[in-house]
């Protein structure tokens, strides 16, 4: 990704629920935008951090601000589907409605790790015409480095201009990236909270 932004472009997130990682947020032109996340999951096995991600129960504890309900379930082998439903959210001119889309996963082992490569499934009869996007592409690797899991998810997106407004002077498209790259941060945070206890 280094053709379209810096490395030093990459901002440091600390949570007051304990995420933390590294994200940043390129506009890439028009509507898309560029959203990415590094963190280290410390102590733990690629099949552990993929089982973690692949939780419906995990993801909703983290994004309890933003996930109503979430369900992930496996359609093949190395194939999942992932049922969002959304809360409403605050934008600049009010609140969304309920948001419902459905996203597949395609999971694939290389060696001991692990890639994973989400989608947005537009022909999901459960899609709501209002969603933060329209387009949506994330690959996640999880690389095993020494005793720990290292991270990287890299977002490609086309925000939707009813829920992301465009303004002259501030462009929400870039927050909606930086959100979107603090996602995943809960991962590492997961794991340091397990291994705490």
């Amino acid at each position: 990704m280094a053709g379209c932004r810096k490395s030093s472009a990459f901002k440091h997130h600390a949570a007051k629920d304990g995420r933390e990682g590294y994200y940043c947020s390129t506009r890439l032109g028009g509507d898309w935008v560029l959203a990415e996340s590094k963190q280290i999951a410390k102590n733990c096995h690629p099949a552990e951090v993929l089982a973690a991600y692949l939780d419906g129960a995990n993801q909703k504890k983290w994004n309890e601000d933003k996930v109503k309900d979430i369900k992930i379930t496996r359609t093949g082998m190395g194939r999942y589907k992932q049922e969002m439903v959304l809360k409403p959210q605050r934008v600049l001119t009010g609140m969304t409605t309920v948001m419902r889309y459905t996203q597949v996963i395609r999971v694939d082992q290389i060696g001991s790790n692990y890639n994973a490569y989400v989608e947005l499934d537009l022909n999901a009869k459960s899609n709501t015409k209002l969603r933060p996007f329209d387009r949506l592409a994330v690959n996640v690797s999880i690389e095993q480095i020494g005793e720990d899991c290292h991270i990287y998810a890299a977002g490609l997106m086309r925000v939707n201009r009813k829920i992301v407004p465009n303004l002259i002077v501030f462009d929400a498209s870039s927050i909606a990236g930086a959100m979107a790259g603090k996602g995943t941060l809960w991962l590492s945070s997961h794991f340091a909270s397990r291994a705490d206890r």
